[in-house]
C-alpha cells in the first residue's frame, strides 16, 4: 500500500455564519455549511428519538484528497444504531496547507455542539473519531486546546475521542523508520510545506495533558508498523500524567481495514468502539 498525504489552510473562522444545506431523506441533512468556504461542510445522520449522543467523524484522505462522504456507510451504521454522526469535509491542500483541517474540524466540532440540541440530540454528548489522516486531526483537537479556544470552547468538552489508524507522532524517529520519515521521504509533507517543526507541533502526543478527553486509539495488526508502537507511547505519555488511553490491536486488520470495520456492527472494530462509547457514558 502506497502511503501519500498533503493538507489545508490558515483561516481562523471567527462566526458560524448562515447555515446552508441540501435536503436529503428523513433524518438526513447534506452539505451543511460550518464555515464559508466550498469544502467547510457536513452531512449529518440522525437516528429516532431523542438525547442521542454524535460522532462528528472524519475520513482519511491524507490532508490532500477526498471528502467525509466517503465514509457514508460508517454513519449510516451509527444513525441504524442509535448515535448520529456528522461527516466532516475540509479544506485540503493544496491550496491550503496545515493548519487548516485542523481548524475546519474545531469549526465543525463547535457548529455540531451548538446545533445538535435542536435536532433531538445531547450537546454533552459529542465525541469525536476519524481514520488515518482524520484521526490525527481529531487527537489534535482533543489534545491541543488552541483550536477549540477560538470557539470558547476546550477539550472538557469533548465526551471522547477515537482514533482508528491514527498518526500520533509526526516527526522523524531515529531509527529513521518513523511517520514522519515517511511522509518526508515523499510529498506527505507537502500538506505541512516540509516544515519539520510544524510537523511537531501537528503531532498529538506533543499535547498530551491531564485535560485530555478519555481516548481509544485501534491500530490494525497488518497496519503501518509504526502507528502500534507510537499508539503505545501516547498512551505511556498520557498514563504519566494521570491521564488513560485505551490502545487495542485489531487483529488481521490493515490500514483500510480498520476504517471499513466500522460499518458492521459485529465486526471487532465497531464492537470496540461501542463498548468503549458505553464506559464513557455516550451510548
Amino acid at each position: 500500500m502506497r502511503l501519500s498525504l498533503r493538507l489545508g489552510g490558515l483561516i481562523l473562522l471567527i462566526g458560524f455564519g448562515p447555515v446552508y444545506l441540501t435536503a436529503g431523506p428523513p433524518g438526513k441533512e447534506f452539505d451543511v455549511h460550518y464555515g464559508p468556504g466550498p469544502m467547510q461542510v457536513l452531512d449529518l445522520f440522525l437516528p429516532e428519538g431523542a438525547g442521542f449522543s454524535t460522532v462528528v467523524y472524519t475520513y482519511g484522505g491524507g490532508w490532500h484528497s477526498g471528502s467525509g462522504k466517503s465514509s457514508t456507510p460508517i454513519a449510516e451504521e451509527l444513525a441504524h444504531l442509535g448515535y448520529a454522526c456528522a461527516l466532516v469535509s475540509h479544506r485540503l491542500f493544496p491550496p491550503d496547507p496545515f493548519p487548516a483541517p485542523a481548524e475546519d474540524l474545531a469549526a465543525a466540532f463547535a457548529w455540531v455542539k451548538s446545533h445538535i440540541g435542536s435536532r433531538g440530540g445531547d450537546p454533552g454528548k459529542v465525541v469525536l473519531a476519524g481514520h488515518s489522516s482524520g484521526a490525527q486531526l481529531s487527537l489534535l483537537i482533543a489534545a491541543d486546546p488552541r483550536y477549540l479556544l477560538a470557539w470558547r470552547l476546550q477539550p472538557s468538552d469533548i465526551r471522547a475521542v477515537i482514533g482508528l489508524s491514527s498518526p500520533v507522532d509526526l516527526t522523524r524517529h531515529p531509527d529513521g523508520q518513523g511517520y514522519g520519515d515517511v511522509l518526508l521521504s515523499g510529498h506527505g509533507a507537502d500538506p505541512f510545506q516540509r516544515d519539520e517543526a510544524l510537523m511537531e507541533d501537528a503531532s498529538p502526543i506533543r499535547h498530551v495533558s491531564q485535560k485530555m478527553p478519555p481516548a481509544l486509539l485501534i491500530v490494525g495488526e497488518s497496519d503501518f508498523p509504526m502507528l502500534a508502537a507510537d499508539a503505545r507511547a501516547f498512551g505511556r505519555k498520557a498514563e504519566a500524567v494521570g491521564n488513560r488511553v485505551l490502545v487495542v490491536v485489531a487483529p488481521a486488520k490493515d490500514h483500510l481495514g480498520v476504517a471499513r470495520g466500522m460499518t458492521d456492527k459485529r465486526d471487532f472494530v465497531l464492537e470496540t468502539v461501542l463498548a468503549f462509547l458505553k464506559t464513557q457514558g455516550a451510548e
